[in-house]
């Protein structure tokens, strides 16, 4: 067998190796690539970490829980441009209205009822009153939404959110959706450093209800649309839960409501909403009352979604692991063709794992860096070991 044109570069280079063990190379490559993928990559390469996040959309959209029907325990009602139409003004949405929606939540035995409103506006006194009243009243608990220092409001504005929420005398927690780079919702936002407000909106409605809201895991836990084909929650009009008690439809309405955790928002298509996960491909919008009723489903159906970061000591170690391996094999399939099919292999083997971490157990993994980690000691290995490696016709692979 005639040798090929690598066997006999080797050959005329005397038969010795510069490096004849590749280990120790493959070590000492690990430990930099994996201090460039963790330090550097996130600081001077975010586009790959959008690609990152976009990989985690699609897990987030395929393999998300789902119920077999509605949820059972969460429900939203939300206020439309059609609920206003005999009003003048749009915003500040009339406290008169909000008074009427808060009895009627309140009379058809709701368990507790989340304001997702922000009341940053001045209103006329007489309805806010109203407001006051009902709330005061009302047997449900009520939990009010909040802007915090982050939201970038006016001072004139936290003066009239904080006047508001005194006079109401219930709890109020921040709103906690956080928004990334390129407007897509994934996350949950942590309290603001010395915040007047310590607990999310999320969290005090969850625990209204009687559960521990614990927040350890920042990523959101959606809820896919349930397998039957219906909304993932029961969603009422406002206008139809003041309209006649008489009629069938609107008591059915009603009585879907009962000892419920109703969140009371806007669902306005120009106001307050928010590309999900769930909608990143379609690029459709979500209202705000709607992630925050996920929020809330997830903390009290004990769901959670958990992300490797790129800070954990196991992360360093994984990748630096992979860059290794693949230093190893590209080392040992340099001057064959099946270096290639490997690499392939090695890639499906990686998305494999991924989908499996996330479909079992919720776990998301850094795919995009694992990845890279692979194909940089592939690559490295491949050609470092061209160079510096032994003769083809040497035995042990680890040796060439």
């Amino acid at each position: 067998m005639r040798p090929t044109i690598e066997e006999s570069h080797f050959h005329a280079r005397g038969g010795t190796a510069l490096f004849p063990r590749p280990i120790f190379l493959a070590c000492i490559f690990a430990v930099l690539a994996s201090s460039l993928l963790i330090d550097l990559v996130p600081r001077h390469a975010p586009g790959l970490l959008r690609f990152e996040h976009s990989m985690g959309d699609v897990r987030t959209a395929l393999f998300s829980d789902r119920w077999p029907s509605q949820h059972p325990h969460v429900a939203i009602v939300g206020i439309t441009d059609q609920t206003l139409d005999a009003y003048k003004t749009r915003l500040p949405i009339d406290r008169a209205l909000l008074a009427r929606l808060v009895d009627a939540l309140d009379d058809i035995g709701a368990k507790v009822i989340g304001i997702d409103l922000l009341f940053i506006r001045t209103a006329p006194a007489d309805n806010e009153d109203k407001l006051f009243e009902a709330v005061r009243r009302a047997k449900a608990k009520i939990v009010l939404a909040a802007a915090d220092e982050r939201l970038g409001l006016t001072q004139p504005q936290i003066e009239r959110q904080r006047e508001f929420l005194a006079k109401a005398g219930r709890p109020a927690g921040y709103i906690n959706l956080a928004t990334e780079r390129d407007w897509v919702v994934r996350f949950k936002a942590l309290p603001a450093p010395n915040s007047a407000y310590p607990k999310s909106f999320a969290e005090l409605v969850a625990e209204a209800a009687g559960y521990p809201a614990r927040q350890t895991h920042r990523r959101i836990a959606w809820l896919r649309e349930p397998r039957d084909g219906s909304e993932t929650f029961l969603d009422v009009p406002a206008e139809t839960l003041l309209g006649p008690v008489g009629d069938p439809a609107v008591k059915a309405l009603r009585d879907g409501l009962k000892d419920k955790i109703v969140i009371l928002g806007g669902l306005f298509p120009d106001l307050d909403q928010h590309v999900t996960p769930l909608s990143a491909r379609t690029n459709e919008r979500t209202a705000g009352a709607v992630v925050h009723s996920q929020i809330v489903a997830e903390l009290i159906d004990g769901r959670s979604i958990s992300q490797i970061e790129v800070d954990f000591l196991v992360l360093r170690l994984g990748l630096a692991l992979l860059a290794a391996f693949g230093f190893l094999i590209g080392w040992r399939y340099r001057l064959k063709r099946q270096g290639i099919l490997l690499g392939s292999l090695a890639t499906v083997a990686i998305l494999a794992v991924d989908t499996i971490a996330f479909w079992q157990w919720r776990i998301i993994l850094p795919i995009v860096l694992a990845l890279l980690a692979w194909f940089m000691g592939e690559f490295a290995g491949h050609n470092l070991g061209r160079w510096l490696g032994h003769r083809p016709e040497r035995s042990m692979w680890f040796g060439k």
